[in-house]
């Protein structure tokens, strides 16, 4: 089976779980001030409605990670998910959430007071697909040869505060491909709103990647540097970037949304000393994106 052809057998096991009734067994503890302590395997029972939004926007990314040079691309909106229940999501401005990624919740820790979800903690299984690189997407990368688009099953955690969530994830690239490596994130943003029309997001993100993953990504190997005229140069595990985001969503209509982001990331440690950034592109890597989308 070819690498996309795993990539779909992969999807097709996440959409089988979003569909399929999971076992769900919580115990709550109550007190006189109608508040509430819930954990369970499973989802909580206490649902909210599903929500969706799909469209389409187009913005200015680097052309590979780490590149100076920017060009413009098209990139699909979606946000589909039931709280505390599971998500899917497409792509965004921080790479590091790849092209599109969905979550199931496994086992949850939920605060309540009255109806109210104050706190709530969620863990369960990911996957996420990333666009890999074409050598041909820019004139540094020629001889480098390409990376395929890969799918990483991993797992995340999500802890979420009124106004306040905290994600992280760790997502090992081992399928579809002979890429290998392994990608951790962690996310934290604070939304709000305006008003009933506008709400902002504004975010920190910081990524770590193991050796292999480095290696694939910003490495250049003997055999590429002959290829090239850039140096050889072997990279080790390590805090891969930081970033920072800003985020804002307006209802033009009650369906449809106007999105836009921006956001700036610096690459770090040994990513930042690879030929492919020090030499010919940047640390600094900035992404802007804004689009249209229609919410069901």
């Amino acid at each position: 089976m070819n690498s996309l052809g795993k990539i779909a057998m992969a999807w097709a096991i996440i959409s089988t779980l979003l569909v399929s009734p999971v076992f769900s067994q919580e115990n709550t503890i109550k007190n006189q001030q109608n508040k509430s302590l819930s954990v369970g395997i499973g989802f909580p029972t206490s649902l909210e409605s599903m929500q969706a939004r799909v469209g389409i926007g187009a913005g200015g990314f680097p052309d590979y990670e780490g590149s100076n040079d920017y060009s413009a691309k098209a990139l699909p909106i979606v946000d589909i998910k039931k709280p505390s229940v599971f998500f899917i999501k497409g792509a965004n401005i921080n790479a590091n959430d790849g092209l599109a990624s969905a979550g199931l919740t496994l086992f949850h820790l939920t605060y309540m007071h009255g109806p109210t979800i104050e706190a709530q903690f969620l863990v369960g299984p990911l996957i996420r697909v990333y666009q890999g690189r074409d050598e041909d997407g820019n004139d540094v990368l020629n001889g480098m040869g390409d990376i395929d688009y890969s799918a990483s099953i991993g797992a995340f955690l999500m802890l979420s505060s009124r106004s306040w969530l905290f994600n992280f994830a760790m997502a090992p690239q081992n399928v579809g491909n002979n890429n290998g490596g392994l990608l951790t994130t962690l996310d934290a943003a604070y939304t709000t709103s305006i008003n009933n029309k506008l709400k902002l997001s504004s975010g920190l993100s910081a990524s770590w990647a193991d050796d292999d993953y480095m290696q694939n990504y910003f490495g250049v190997t003997n055999n590429q540097a002959a290829n090239t005229e850039l140096p050889q140069f072997d990279i080790n595990a390590g805090l891969k970037d930081i970033g920072v985001n800003l985020k804002t969503t307006y209802a033009l209509s009650k369906h449809w949304i106007l999105d836009g982001q921006v956001g700036y990331w610096r690459l770090l440690n040994d990513t930042a000393n690879s030929p492919l950034v020090d030499n010919e592109g940047s640390e600094n890597q900035i992404r802007g994106l804004i689009g249209l989308s229609y919410q069901f």
